[in-house]
């Protein structure tokens, strides 16, 4: 991606100052690699559709994506009309754009109605004093006039002083008042917002006046020194800078709200055709639906879109909650970030990578995943897990609250990891609420039997080879192949025998 995370999360960043229900947290963000999701699900054509893209993507909650099904539908129908659209999107896909969203979270100059008045006057004051001086040949209207040019130069240099961080963001927005008049011409289109017409209305007149400003600052930036110094002296003499900019601040204040619902449309429609490309890309896809009488969830052909070639699984529960059991690399931890994955495209992009997947709609997700100490903290691996599995316990029990763990409490000692586990394992599968755990630890599986399906991923190791199949298979681990595969490795012989040895006795 050419453009860095730090552009593109502009608007991310002001809106989740804003709204923090729903928010899917860092932990669970990084547990999900869902910035290589990002990347790998975004099509959008645009700068503002990108960093919308990025946005809805941050909240786990049913999105404004999942109400447009029918428009996705059309835009995949006709590839001509999604190009078209595509086309007037793009207007929008320079660096430049990402700078709108700093709109919303600063405060502009205010300019009063009776400033506004005096920068009439003093617009018109050098050429009338120019007239008379013409006329007359005073000396007094002579030193008025070049009092009135210096006061008007001491204005247009305070005002180009507060405009400086507005040469990018204002002629940007124009042009996004511009691209999104004209998808609002396009039916489908305007079928996304049906009050999309009535708000750039309402904006007109400041476009018109972002017009003006938009001319001044090109000119600063793209014509030759001779005319920049032509142009600065008509400015500072006649206010032609000042007078526009101060309109469009004057038609600014208080129009956010309005400027924010023209931005979240454009990236809403560009997004609904990303998701349109994104699927005409995929092997298979499905909507998702509410669960069955009796189901709490079911997947049918679930699989790792950003993993190649990746082995599908299915998966039906019916109140209880999951047990993975399995060796490393056998695919459980893949598993699981699959179920996650899914749960929020499901919610964000109305999308599901499954021949069927069916769970309940208002969903919570919490994760624990990947955790490593903290050394700029002062964490230890543990100490992070217990912070975070106690925020899980502390959890609101209002919605449904799917948990996703990956070998907990492997920083401690045996005995007391199972018994923790087993502990924490139990409160978490309560009503309304789905936990997807792994772990190494067989001795887990029949202390949770009566709350937990068991089921466990497998090696193969036959002439010396170790193999996966990465299938998902119901039931307890029967077949325990970690002194093989040591011994495949070419480790001593005598270490090879003390551990079967040990395994024998049972004292392991």
């Amino acid at each position: 991606m050419e453009q860095s995370f730090s552009d593109i999360s502009l608007y991310h960043e002001y809106r989740s100052a804003r709204e923090t229900e729903h928010l899917v947290s860092q932990k669970t963000w990084d547990d999900l690699n869902l910035d290589d999701f990002f990347e790998w699900a975004d099509r959008t054509s645009s700068c503002v559709g990108r960093q919308y893209l990025y946005d809805v993507l941050h909240y786990n909650r049913l999105s404004e994506i999942s109400e447009q099904e029918e428009v996705i539908r059309k835009l995949s129908a006709d590839k001509e009309l999604r190009a078209e659209i595509r086309s007037e999107l793009r207007k929008l896909d320079t660096p430049d754009a990402y700078t709108i969203a700093s709109l919303f979270s600063i405060s502009h100059p205010v300019y009063s109605r009776r400033f506004y008045r005096l920068l009439t006057i003093l617009q018109f004051a050098p050429f009338v004093l120019l007239g008379i001086v013409y006329i007359t040949s005073s000396l007094y209207v002579l030193g008025i006039l070049c009092t009135s040019v210096l006061v008007n130069m001491v204005l247009h240099y305070r005002s180009k002083a507060r405009i400086q961080g507005y040469f990018f963001s204002i002629p940007q927005l124009w042009q996004l008042l511009r691209q999104a008049e004209k998808l609002a011409q396009i039916p489908l289109c305007a079928s996304v917002h049906r009050d999309i017409q009535k708000t750039l209305q309402a904006l007109h007149p400041l476009r018109k006046k972002l017009s003006t400003f938009r001319f001044s600052i090109r000119l600063e930036s793209d014509i030759a020194i001779f005319a920049y110094f032509f142009t600065e002296i008509v400015n500072v003499f006649f206010l032609r800078e000042v007078i526009p900019v101060s309109k469009a601040f004057f038609l600014l204040r208080g129009r956010q709200e309005q400027i924010e619902e023209v931005f979240r449309y454009f990236g809403l429609v560009d997004v609904l055709c990303s998701v349109s490309e994104l699927r005409d890309g995929l092997p298979y896809y499905v909507l998702p639906e509410a669960c069955s009488e009796g189901e709490t969830f079911h997947a049918e052909g679930l699989y790792h879109p950003l993993i190649e070639r990746c082995i599908p699984n299915d998966i039906t529960l019916c109140g209880k909650s999951v047990l993975v059991a399995g060796s490393n690399m056998s695919g459980k931890t893949t598993f699981i970030r699959a179920i996650g994955l899914n749960l929020l495209s499901a919610q964000v992009l109305h999308t599901c990578f499954a021949r069927s997947f069916r769970f309940p709609m208002d969903t919570a997700l919490y994760s624990a995943i990947h955790l490593e100490d903290s050394l700029m903290e002062g964490k230890s691996f543990f100490l992070q897990e217990v912070q975070i599995v106690r925020e899980m316990l502390e959890a609101g029990k209002e919605c449904w609250r799917f948990f996703l763990l990956d070998e907990l409490f492997k920083g401690t000692n045996t005995v007391e990891r199972i018994a923790i586990a087993k502990a924490v394992l139990s409160a978490l599968a309560h009503k309304n609420s789905i936990v997807f755990a792994s772990t190494h630890d067989v001795e887990l599986a029949s202390l949770l039997e009566d709350e937990y399906e068991l089921f466990h991923f497998c090696e193969c190791v036959a002439d010396n080879t170790l193999s996966f199949d990465y299938k998902l298979k119901p039931g307890p681990v029967t077949e325990r192949n970690a002194i093989r595969i040591i011994e495949m490795c070419g480790y001593p012989q005598e270490v090879v025998r003390e551990a079967y040895r040990l395994v024998g006795k049972g004292k392991m």
